[in-house]
């Protein structure tokens, strides 16, 4: 269950990086530190793949962000915890979050503007930042105290990603625009 959780939370936050993230001044990528055999763990290795590297890097002006996304119950490993060390050392930011909702609250903390979107009506959004509860608010350190989270529930959290790939969908013609939907986003869409 907490693959998946964490899976649907790394899917909205691509949505919503690729949404509000200003292309000019930023760039993100996620990771996938998950190797799918022994043979191709012992490959990485050999390459110098590092355990414990967050699952999304973001650089914004000169800055390097980063953040862990962990499922609501989900804890940071040994290997996870010296990779925050070593980026810490080396002027990197590290944030854990638990949902796409925070990572987007962690960003912002960190001093990434978002941009401001046009509709093609003349509408204009911005990004608000929501109120988390405590549970949810992103932190710094992975040893830091949090009340736990509430049961989850798959459904809303799909619900979620069809509302925010419904809006890239019909944002064709605004002041952003996205590529084609991913499949597994389809995929994942169809099993709820």
């Amino acid at each position: 269950m907490a693959r998946r959780e964490e899976w649907q939370e790394q899917v909205k936050l691509s949505l919503l990086l690729d949404k509000w993230l200003d292309p000019a001044c930023t760039f993100w990528t996620a990771t996938d530190p998950v190797a799918s055999s022994v043979t191709s763990g012992a490959m990485r290795k050999k390459r110098g793949v590092k355990p414990g590297v967050p699952g999304v890097l973001v650089w914004y002006r000169g800055k390097s962000i980063t953040i862990e996304l962990k499922s609501w119950r989900g804890q940071c490993s040994q290997s996870q915890r010296a990779v925050r060390e070593a980026l810490l050392r080396a002027g990197a930011q590290w944030w854990a979050c638990r949902s796409a909702r925070a990572a987007m609250w962690a960003l912002r903390k960190s001093g990434v503007k978002f941009r401001t979107i046009v509709h093609e009506d003349g509408t204009i959004e911005c990004w608000q930042q929501p109120k988390l509860p405590a549970w949810e608010a992103p932190k710094r350190n992975p040893h830091e105290r949090r009340p736990r989270a509430p049961d989850w529930e798959p459904g809303a959290a799909a619900a979620e990603i069809a509302k925010l790939a419904a809006e890239r969908d019909q944002a064709g013609g605004g002041a952003f625009r996205f590529g084609a939907r991913h499949p597994e986003l389809v995929a994942l869409e169809s099993t709820y």
